[in-house]
């Protein structure tokens, strides 16, 4: 395995909640990403594609020497334990997504498989 780089993000779950109000937010939103945002409710629906925001700029700056993306390229999914997993062309992306208060933070790092 080779280390293609590392990346990080953070967002402010406010500025995600504003911007929630315009439909065409949720389209940086994969078609498995948009049936588990639509099973959430309340303040975690927000925490949650706050944290998937800021994991999809992680991925998306981790892997930006190999290839650029678009957000809605980008999913985020979860294993058998909830962890945040993500897969793109070949890559393996690790990611980890973590909320406070006002604020969503992810990490992520790709691996050449």
């Amino acid at each position: 395995m080779m280390l293609l780089g590392v990346g990080c993000d953070i967002v402010e779950i406010q500025r995600i909640e504003k911007a929630m109000e315009k439909e065409s937010f949720l389209r940086i939103l994969t078609t498995n990403e948009k049936k588990i945002y639509e099973q959430l409710e309340g303040k975690r629906k927000i925490e949650w594609l706050a944290g998937r925001f800021a994991a999809k700029e992680a991925v998306i700056k981790a892997v930006y020497r190999h290839k650029s993306y678009l957000l809605s390229q980008v999913e985020i999914l979860s294993d058998e334990n909830g962890m945040p997993l993500c897969h793109i062309d070949g890559l393996q992306i690790e990611v980890s997504i973590s909320h406070e208060v006002n604020y969503a933070i992810a990490y992520a790092m790709a691996v050449k498989e």
